[in-house]
């Protein structure tokens, strides 16, 4: 049948449509679509991989991805669709309805307005940019923020480099000064320069960083930061919800009304900082060649003086930034890693490193041309940190392997679990006497300089412990204990989560068990399994070491098919 397309409607790649399908102005279409006898009115967004069947939509909706509607479904204006959502047959949403993730919808919902779960996720507030997050969305979100701060505090704000982040970082500082806060505009710097920033700057209350999502480019994530310059706790994150939602913003009186200033000596006071943190001489004897790639990102602008000033040999790759690169997909990513493995094997280099845009993660390279898996780069950066600081303690999350505690009992240290969450893993490290904070994925926090993830220090302290340890990467990796881990995810609807949990918990009753961030059963000396509900999808993970590589894939197909017994038994 025919198909009908307005103005400026954008269709994207794989896009299947069957007539007769009127679609109208200003409507994306995401890639890999099908849409079939359908009606899509103005100013809509379609995510990747959705599957539309007879359906009605009206205006300014927010569909995400992998969302399934059928026959007879007509959803009306300014409705928001979690991913994964499915509608079945003649299912009608009245206006402002808001279906989280994952949800089934069986019959119509006509009152009440179903408001999100929950406002912050993993990476703070995030959502598709201009469709999730626009500027007066940005605008309220900073008063709501505003109104628990002090009157004439400080809010420090930073992004990176696309134009996005530039609109969503104006429409927040705009939302601050009414409310009676002040705004300090960093620009645009690495965000371990922000946290610095925001930590050592006199009345200074919370910083906040705007970026574009390192794994989806239509995704902007706005991170929010405390006074101490780690990320904003559970508490005051539902503080800020419930302003926002509830619209109860300060309003300052004429006098009140906060100012905007403009900081250009961020990077200057982190370097200074910085420096009087590590052995230089140290770095200097040891005449390191080394392989840096930058991403595109923020960290050359702060890092590359600093390295050229502890005498380090450095081939930079791209160290310029670059709109269009600030997200990239995981076979580009790999793709760079490997460039970076052969640049480095081809010049000899002592070791690579990879940052991620924002200039928090690294990633590893031996100066073998080999590649170091997350895990295995925490594992040696704890082992060389002990052999240089005997005796210390590390904070590492739950989930981390049992190998991590085996290194720290070489070195007479401890090591100190937590829950998985960063904003414990930065409390952990501000505790004295913690030497290193680790995650297993990337992200590095010594406490000596600032108690928040900061891949450049991660970076140089690598550095200095490889010129104290005076032994190859490869050689110290070979000694290393093995690591035999899998994982796997089992979907659970967002109302299960908690009876299948409590059905775990009585299931396993009888074994050793830890109730930190989900459910930790220890098996025997060597292996142990973690059950826990995702916070941000509606499905369990879980995790599991295992005394070889086939027993962990044993045991994790064993416990996913105890967890998906639970939950098909909820459904019924």
């Amino acid at each position: 049948g025919p198909v009908y397309l307005g103005d400026d409607v954008k269709i994207k790649g794989d896009v299947q449509i069957y007539g007769p399908t009127v679609i109208r102005d200003y409507t994306v279409v995401d890639n890999y679509n099908r849409v079939e006898r359908s009606i899509i009115w103005r100013n809509n967004y379609i995510g990747e991989g959705c599957e539309l069947r007879g359906v009605i939509i009206s205006r300014q909706c927010s569909i995400k991805p992998k969302v399934v509607a059928y026959e007879g479904v007509v959803i009306g204006d300014n409705c928001a669709l979690g991913e994964g959502c499915v509608l079945q047959a003649d299912v009608k949403l009245w206006p402002h309805k808001q279906v989280d993730a994952g949800t089934i919808i069986h019959e119509s919902l006509v009152w009440g307005t179903q408001s999100r779960r929950s406002l912050f996720g993993r990476f703070g507030v995030s959502g598709v940019v201009n469709v999730d997050l626009t500027p007066e969305y940005a605008a309220k979100l900073s008063a709501a923020l505003g109104a628990i701060l002090p009157k004439g505090s400080y809010v420090a704000i930073n992004r990176d480099i696309h134009r996005s982040s530039r609109m969503l970082k104006r429409a927040l500082i705009s939302g601050l000064p009414g409310t009676g806060v002040n705004v300090w505009d960093l620009g645009n710097v690495a965000i371990p320069v922000a946290r610095h920033f925001v930590r050592t700057q006199p009345n200074t209350t919370a910083g906040i960083h705007v970026r574009l999502s390192p794994f989806d480019q239509r995704v902007v994530d706005i991170r929010f930061m405390n006074e101490h310059g780690m990320n904003q706790s559970n508490s005051l994150e539902r503080t800020i919800e419930r302003n926002f939602f509830r619209e109860d913003f300060r309003r300052a009186f004429l006098n009140d009304i906060g100012v905007i200033e403009y900081s250009y000596s961020a990077i200057e006071k982190y370097s200074e900082d910085f420096l009087s943190h590590i052995n230089v001489e140290r770095i200097r004897r040891a005449n390191f060649h080394i392989v840096v790639d930058y991403s595109y990102g923020l960290a050359a602008d702060t890092l590359a003086d600093m390295l050229t000033g502890l005498e380090v040999d450095v081939v930079p790759l791209n160290a310029r930034m670059a709109e269009t690169k600030l997200a990239m997909l995981q076979n580009e990513f790999k793709a760079n890693q490997e460039r970076v493995s052969k640049i480095v094997h081809a010049l000899g280099a002592d070791v690579g490193i990879q940052f991620d845009v924002g200039g928090e993660k690294i990633f590893l390279v031996d100066e073998q041309g080999n590649m170091i898996d997350d895990t295995t780069a925490a594992l040696l950066m704890v082992e060389l940190a002990l052999y240089a600081n005997p005796g210390q303690t590390i904070a590492g999350l739950i989930t981390l392997p049992k190998a991590f505690d085996t290194i720290a009992s070489w070195h007479n240290g401890r090591l100190a679990r937590i829950s998985n969450s960063m904003h414990r893993l930065m409390l952990e490290a501000d505790e004295a006497g913690i030497l290193l904070a680790v995650d297993g994925a990337g992200n590095y926090i010594f406490p000596d300089f600032q108690p928040a993830v900061d891949g450049m220090l991660a970076a140089v302290r690598l550095l200095e412990y490889m010129a104290v340890r005076q032994m190859p990467l490869s050689q110290v990796i070979q000694y290393l204990p093995p690591v035999y881990m899998a994982r796997a995810s089992v979907m659970c609807g967002w109302d299960s989560k908690g009876r299948v949990m409590r059905l775990l918990h009585n299931q396993y009753k009888h074994l050793p068990i830890e109730n930190v961030d989900g459910l930790r059963i220890h098996l025997n000396e060597t292996e142990w399994v973690h059950l826990a509900p995702n916070p941000d999808k509606p499905q369990f993970e879980v995790l599991v070491e295992g005394a070889n590589q086939e027993r962990a894939d044993a045991l994790v197909a064993e416990y996913r098919q105890q967890i998906e017994q639970f939950v098909e038994a909820e459904a019924a």
